[in-house]
């Protein structure tokens, strides 16, 4: 190891400090997604004026229906949406007392607006039939206009309703009951199946992950949640995609969170992994900013929400 742990980060907030706008990788140009975790990573370390920069540039993309394109002035797809919902939120919550008032509301308007903007759209519902195993007349959201809901989108979405205090609303009600429903018999989730011709499908880590972390501190913990949460402990200490373990640890912390025996889970040595073997390939902003985030453990500010208690219908959760 070339570094410590700590200079590591401590290398990467000088990184984000000087360079909040990004893409997926070096050389491409600014997307949604990388500029809202930037910001939501630059909040978790206190870099206030990076954060401001990348919020900024995600209100210049959202357009007059609330919306921020993926690829931030493009006319969809607008999944991206919930993200920049959170990183808006999580400035204002790092930053209440700002002394700039009118940059206040404006990123209150903003997450406003997009959460406007998300409980309108929805993805299509399918006709039952005997090829797909998960019930296809629950809407959550796509990832392109048009399309059927899947896993991912809507598992962001939720958790930016939660963020920005909309967790009572019927479509965060059916988000959830949708997320559970999609879960695979032994744990874990796939993009959004669950059997697909009689088939089961195999779970992936970073769709799993997302629907523990939309899940949060909600009581109680329904037990196809329990059960992919029993999934990602198995699978953490094998070599994972950066975005994924990053995903995975804000999950395993989650888990942890109200247990009363609750022991440190020992990142340390995946996180590092993840680190070197991205030295090894390229250094890529995007995802150092999401190991960066990640390295915050219970202090990240996308496990910032309130307690809650969500009821799908057909959950078990009462």
């Amino acid at each position: 190891m070339d570094v410590t742990l700590a200079d590591w980060i401590d290398q990467q907030q000088k990184r984000l400090n000087a360079q909040p706008i990004i893409g997926y990788a070096r050389g491409e140009p600014a997307a949604a997604e990388p500029v809202a975790f930037a910001a939501i990573s630059a909040s978790a370390y206190g870099l206030k004026e990076a954060a401001i920069e990348a919020c900024r540039c995600l209100i210049q993309a959202q357009n007059r229906h609330g919306a921020v394109s993926v690829n931030l002035h493009d006319q969809g797809p607008f999944w991206a949406t919930s993200l920049a919902a959170i990183a808006w939120r999580t400035f204002e919550q790092k930053w209440p007392d700002a002394a700039n008032e009118s940059a206040k509301w404006r990123y209150r308007d903003a997450y406003r607006r997009a959460i406007d903007f998300l409980t309108g759209f929805g993805g299509e519902k399918i006709e039952p039939n005997d090829t797909f195993g998960h019930d296809s007349q629950l809407v959550g959201w796509p990832w392109v206009q048009g399309t059927h809901s899947w896993l991912e989108p809507t598992a962001m979405a939720l958790l930016a309703m939660r963020h920005c205090g909309y967790a009572d609303h019927p479509r965060a009600i059916e988000a959830a009951e949708l997320l559970i429903d999609r879960q695979l018999p032994d744990g874990g989730a796939n993009y959004g199946n669950t059997f697909v011709l009689g088939q089961e499908l195999r779970p992936h880590l970073l769709p799993s992950a997302m629907c523990v972390v939309a899940f949060h501190r909600v009581t109680p913990r329904p037990e196809p949640i329990k059960a992919t949460i029993r999934y990602l402990q198995n699978e953490l200490n094998r070599p994972m995609a950066a975005i994924s373990l990053s995903w995975v640890m804000h999950a395993l912390v989650s888990a942890a969170w109200d247990e009363e025996d609750r022991s440190e889970i020992e990142f340390e040595w995946p996180l590092r992994s993840a680190i070197n073997r991205l030295r090894l390939i390229e250094e890529n902003p995007h995802r150092q900013n999401l190991l960066l985030l990640a390295a915050k453990t219970r202090e990240s500010p996308l496990l910032n929400v309130e307690p809650h208690r969500i009821a799908p219908a057909e959950s078990g959760v009462h």
